[in-house]
């Protein structure tokens, strides 16, 4: 094991620089290393990832006041958590892509819509609303950097929401998929439900509010970005290539 950082030269104490930050090397990257790094940095599906999803579906407040008051060694840091989310939206579109026509169940397709995009363009979108919130409603307690906190971790965890649809299509005796109407609305309400819900926590609004306001930040948001590019350009650019097609 090395006693001197190779980045900055100062001698090493536990598993980080203490200087520059850099992880300790111990001798030759291995392949397996190698994989499980790129399995902790950039998917980060590990205790972390579990934990900051439950936290977020229990109680969304808890987690977002952990993150901005610093005590961040148990969740995942909210970009990251939302790339993570957008992955594993992926890889679940591709099982049910896969799935789905060997066992007769296409309207389980009609969820993917929902599901994946291109990850810059959903991370403006998010952007967008939490602006356009933080103009709406002025909130005193939390400044705009912090509602962009909430909102990006509010958002990925709606997608993982949205990501169970199309298996409980698979998994129930009546093909839900099949009317448009149906999943426009689940898909709808989901969102709404849950952003409301972790907005009353975070902003301790009543739940009515909470509702309203979200409602009102959605409307406005959406139609905005749709009257600016147009429908196809939106679902193209939120849509993973598998559901556009």
């Amino acid at each position: 094991m090395s006693e001197v950082c190779p980045n900055c030269s100062a001698q090493l104490v536990g598993h980080y620089c203490h200087d520059c930050g850099q992880r300790r090397i111990d001798g030759r990257l291995t392949v397996l290393a190698f994989l499980v790094d790129v399995r902790k940095r950039v998917f980060r599906f590990d205790k972390a990832f579990a934990t900051t999803f439950w936290g977020l579906i229990r109680s969304p407040a808890a987690v977002v006041v952990d993150f901005l008051e610093g005590r961040r060694g148990r969740i995942l840091d909210p970009i990251h958590y939302f790339i993570s989310t957008v992955f594993v939206q992926f890889v679940l579109a591709a099982l049910v892509r896969a799935v789905a026509p060997m066992i007769g169940r296409d309207s389980a397709l009609a969820w993917l819509a929902q599901l994946g995009g291109v990850v810059a363009i959903k991370v403006l979108v998010i952007f967008w609303m939490a602006s356009l919130w933080r103009l709406l409603f002025k909130p005193q307690r939390y400044n705009l950097a912090e509602i962009y906190v909430f909102a990006t971790y509010a958002f990925g965890t709606t997608g993982l929401l949205l990501a169970t649809l199309p298996l409980i299509d698979l998994s129930v005796p009546t093909p839900l998929g099949d009317n448009p109407i149906v999943v426009s609305s689940v898909a709808l309400v989901i969102e709404w439900a849950y952003i409301s819900y972790a907005v009353c926590q975070f902003a301790r609004l009543p739940a009515w509010q909470s509702v309203l306001r979200v409602g009102v930040v959605l409307t406005l948001g959406y139609g905005a970005l749709t009257a600016a590019v147009g429908v196809e350009r939106i679902l193209g650019l939120l849509q993973p290539p598998m559901a556009a097609g």
